[in-house]
């Protein structure tokens, strides 16, 4: 209750609103996540590659909003920079740490030695929890638990929608166009991060056709993972936001609460990123996608590909729709006037019906 005490954690949560926003969202899931896996799919994928149709709706709009982010968050002087409490000078510094600070899968493979766990390592967010948080942390959190199950979800619906085309790894090494995508997706990513360790055109000799087929499917589930679960942990703040006396961009040293012209800006910054998407949760017809999902396909081994597809997409909604009441219940026990510390915390990263199919502003 102290002032000295209450100070500390405002500047903390503020901090943290900081960081978060810079380097969790702008870099990680929009420079880095949003245009690796972008512009791999416009440049290697042909219009009508099942990969292609089933990414399309991850990928909605992300050029423009992406465009959209550089030349109003990212460049000097821009709407982002007048929010931040850093000169010109700690925004180019805060870029260039970027890289450095994100913990994401890059970190753990950075350890491995072996091709395949490397591969596994950077791009399988289960083994990432499993294997890398889990042992660190000593048990997962809740927030983790449901990351992870989320996860399996989304991967299992990635496995059995590549299983409608492809009868499996051999087969699909023969897609040249998908090993392309893969190829340019993760050297993007690398480029980008200050872990890569190692360099890629040495890398696919090594590919076994069971470390390209897991890594093709890890690939696509991580992404979609970021632009949908992820975004909405790191993007959607303006819940905090609102309120200049919880946290804040900028600050006078001393005070608890923004100014009016950085409150301003925050609000201004809020609205102008809260653009919505198309929902990743089918609540009407018009949120189906699956028509996106092609008929035939040229390396396609496996007959009915779109009936089989179509089967894989409905099991998703399902299992979305099973995650979804087990989530609201956890919130609805949190938020219960009997709920006690440290279970009295409600989650809303993973509710389905919350979550977009890819990234706003």
């Amino acid at each position: 209750g102290e002032r000295g005490w209450e100070y500390a954690k405002f500047c903390w949560r503020s901090s943290l609103f900081s960081f978060v926003t810079l380097v969790d969202h702008l870099y990680g899931v929009h420079m880095q996540a949003g245009n690796a896996c972008v512009v791999a799919m416009r440049q290697q994928l042909s219009k009508d590659h099942p990969i292609r149709r089933f990414l399309t709706p991850f990928s909605f709009q992300t050029i423009s909003v992406n465009d959209n982010a550089r030349n109003n968050l990212v460049n000097p002087r821009s709407m982002g920079p007048r929010c931040f409490a850093l000169t010109d000078i700690g925004m180019d510094l805060a870029w260039s740490a970027a890289p450095t600070l994100l913990q994401s899968g890059v970190e753990a493979a950075k350890a491995q030695t072996d091709p395949k766990l490397y591969w596994t390592a950077l791009l399988d967010r289960g083994w990432y929890i499993e294997n890398w948080v889990k042992p660190r942390l000593g048990k997962l959190t809740p927030w983790w638990e449901q990351a992870l199950e989320f996860w399996n979800v989304q991967k299992a619906f990635v496995t059995a929608f590549m299983e409608s085309y492809w009868s499996g790894p051999e087969a699909l090494l023969q897609d040249k166009e998908a090993f392309k995508f893969l190829v340019q997706s993760v050297s993007i990513v690398q480029s980008t991060s200050s872990d890569a360790i190692t360099h890629l055109a040495e890398l696919p000799a090594e590919l076994s056709a069971e470390i390209f087929w897991d890594a093709t499917i890890n690939l696509i589930a991580r992404y979609t993972n970021l632009v949908t679960a992820g975004h909405e942990q790191v993007g959607t703040v303006p819940v905090y936001a609102q309120d200049a006396s919880f946290c804040a961009f900028a600050w006078k040293k001393g005070e608890m609460m923004a100014t009016k012209q950085a409150a301003l800006n925050a609000a201004v910054l809020m609205a102008f990123t809260s653009t919505p998407m198309p929902p990743l949760m089918r609540k009407t017809e018009e949120d189906d996608w699956s028509f996106l999902f092609p008929s035939e396909w040229k390396s396609a081994d496996v007959p009915s590909p779109k009936a089989r597809a179509d089967a894989a997409y409905n099991q998703f909604q399902a299992d979305l729709a099973r995650l979804e009441v087990k989530y609201q219940a956890f919130n609805d026990a949190a938020l219960a006037a009997d709920a006690t510390f440290p279970n009295n915390f409600g989650i809303w990263a993973h509710v389905p019906s919350l979550l977009e199919c890819s990234v706003s502003v």
